[in-house]
This record gives structure tokens, C-alpha cells and sequence, in this order.
């Protein structure tokens, strides 16, 4: 690969494992950390193949059991909240590089990474599989909603901080996904 471009290593890249979109890096802070809240992260348009999604921390979470649950909402049509996964257990003391990883599986809790830099689960458990989001009306107009994600639980109150990064394929015509954050 040392021989090729940058921008063919990247093209490269989308081919293999999906377009990658992320937050702003560490934008999720204690406020979103926070017993009930939900924030949304990512916008969705359209129907989209998820390979990868996951909550990687940049700085450390205190030693609150606070659990995290990723989610989906469209308005159009309107849709309600439906959990991507169950709350992932306790982030209490996780340090910076530890992930919290969707794991695409119906009814299958979120995953925490065993230590920082190292993800050892892939979407579904399984490589290749990928959750598929959103769709088309039945007039072939792409659907619109969000990825977001609910603290639950306790509440963080130190320093963490957090990058969301989400990995796709575009299923629909105009189909993509964009950081909110």
C-alpha cells in the first residue's frame, strides 16, 4: 500500500469497510453521559448498511455505573425509538481507547472492550453482517432519522469524554450518514 496515494488508500478503505463518519473528536462529555438523556449523533437519509458502530472513550469515565444504550428514530415516516442493542453494562472507570460497541445482534447488549485500543467484537458477532437502517417510502422518497444513544443508569460526572464512529454502505439512491455532533 506504501505505493498508493492517500486519497486511493481511503478509496480503498470505503470498498473494504464501509464509509466512515464521525463525531466531532471527544464531543460526547459527562452531559451526555447523564442518567436518561438521549443524544443524537448521527443522521441518517435513506437506507443504509451499518458494518460498524461503536462509542470510543478519549478520556476516562469516573467510577459511575453509568450504562449506555445506541438507538434509532426517523421522522419520516415517523418511527419511534428503536434500541439497536440493550444498555451495555457498567462504563464505570473505563479508561481512554475503550470502546463501546454496538455488536448488531437483536436483544444483544452493547459491548465494552476488555481494554484501551483493542475492539475484539464485529457487527452481528459475525464478520460481514451489518444491520441495515432505514428504507424508502412507498413514493421511493429516502427515509430521514437518527442514531442516538441514552445514558442510563447514574450519571458520569468527571472528565469523560467520547468520539462516536459509525461505518456504512449506501443501500438507497441518495443514502448517507452525517455527524450531528
Amino acid at each position: 500500500m506504501a505505493n498508493y496515494a492517500p486519497s486511493t488508500r481511503m478509496r480503498i478503505a470505503d470498498l473494504m469497510t464501509g464509509m466512515h463518519v464521525k463525531t466531532t473528536d471527544a464531543i460526547l462529555t459527562a452531559t451526555h453521559f447523564t442518567d436518561t438523556t438521549q443524544t443524537e449523533i448521527f443522521n441518517i437519509v435513506g437506507r443504509v448498511g451499518i458494518t460498524q458502530l461503536f462509542i470510543e472513550l478519549t478520556a476516562a469515565a469516573d467510577a459511575n455505573a453509568t450504562q449506555v444504550v445506541v438507538n434509532a428514530t426517523f421522522t419520516t415516516p415517523a418511527i419511534a425509538v428503536n434500541a439497536l442493542c440493550v444498555k451495555c453494562t457498567s462504563i464505570a472507570n473505563l479508561v481512554a481507547h475503550q470502546r463501546i460497541t454496538v455488536i448488531g445482534a437483536v436483544g444483544s447488549a452493547a459491548s465494552l472492550t476488555d481494554g484501551p485500543g483493542v475492539t475484539d467484537v464485529n457487527m452481528s458477532g459475525l464478520a460481514g453482517n451489518m444491520t441495515i437502517l432505514g428504507g424508502e417510502t412507498a413514493a421511493g422518497a429516502n427515509t430521514v432519522g437518527t442514531i442516538g444513544m441514552l445514558g442510563d443508569d447514574a450519571t458520569q460526572a468527571a472528565t469523560i469524554t467520547a468520539t462516536g464512529h459509525v461505518y456504512y454502505y449506501p443501500m438507497s439512491e441518495g443514502a448517507y450518514i452525517s455527524a450531528i455532533l
